[in-house]
């Protein structure tokens, strides 16, 4: 995670029009009650709501300031997988990094495919287990806003295999680098900028880990327990800001990303 996550004194606030190559551009979830999950989102981020409709499979725009931020949808009858946060890395060419991804012993999932004329996504797990989308974006890029406080912020990978990763991830995204940070963790940079990292750890299952900004993270702890989500670590003081791991009703976990007061 670079130094400056979340909304920090000084950051650059990212708009971002286009996505380097393998640069996380979006996430959405799958909720079991969209009900529920638009109370607890809205109220702790601020998020407004944009069905997009039974043909969408309801799938729910968030929206920060009317600019999508990320997204919501029902699970499908056929969707054994757990509720979480999933993330998308960017690609010019889905099926490409697809066959690569197959290459180099990840599992293809979700075969790819056009969304309308939003963009075209499949979806794979690493060699690691750790799922993600891929996406290729033409009318829907991705997230309007990175680093506003109720938007994405960083995303990290979590995997048991920190070479086995390294190595999957660098074939298929072709990194400009994979550098050393903290002990077990490695910082990803595409198109000359950090954009994610990847943590060596058992804590917890192979995964992709989000991180949403916020103006005050006790604060919105504080939001979380109110709205019925549960506190997974108390807020604590990093070099990265003031963190804090928390889940929504439906156990979906999360980490929120503040400043570090009178830093």
């Amino acid at each position: 995670m670079r130094a400056t996550t979340g909304p920090v004194e000084g950051e650059t606030v990212i708009r971002p029009s286009s996505f380097a190559v393998g640069s996380p551009c979006w996430v959405d979830a799958t909720v079991p009650d969209m009900e529920v999950a638009r109370r607890f989102y809205g109220l702790v981020f601020g998020w407004a709501f944009a069905d997009q409709g039974r043909d969408y499979g309801h799938y729910t725009m968030c929206l920060l300031n009317d600019i999508p931020v990320a997204a919501l949808m029902p699970p499908r009858p056929d969707d054994g997988a757990p509720p979480m946060w999933n993330v998308y890395l960017a690609t010019p060419d889905v099926d490409a990094a697809a066959r690569v991804a197959g290459q180099h012993d990840g599992k293809l999932i979700v075969q790819p495919v056009d969304i309308a004329d939003s963009g075209r996504m499949a979806f794979v797990a690493d060699p690691t287990g750790a799922t993600f989308g891929l996406w290729q974006g033409r009318g829907h890029v991705g997230a309007g806003l990175w680093g506003d406080p109720g938007a994405v912020t960083w995303n990290e990978l979590a995997t048991p295999d920190g070479a086995v990763a390294d190595a999957f991830y660098r074939a298929v995204f072709d990194y400009d680098e994979q550098a050393p940070a903290d002990s077990g963790v490695t910082v990803w940079k595409a198109g000359g900028h950090e954009v994610c990292s990847r943590r060596e750890t058992t804590e917890v299952a192979a995964q992709w880990i989000t991180y949403f900004a916020v103006a005050d993270t006790d604060e919105a702890v504080g939001k979380v327990r109110r709205q019925g989500g549960r506190v997974e670590r108390e807020p604590w003081d990093s070099p990265y800001g003031r963190l804090a791991c928390v889940a929504d009703p439906a156990g979906i976990s999360f980490r929120l990303a503040g400043p570090v007061p009178g830093a």
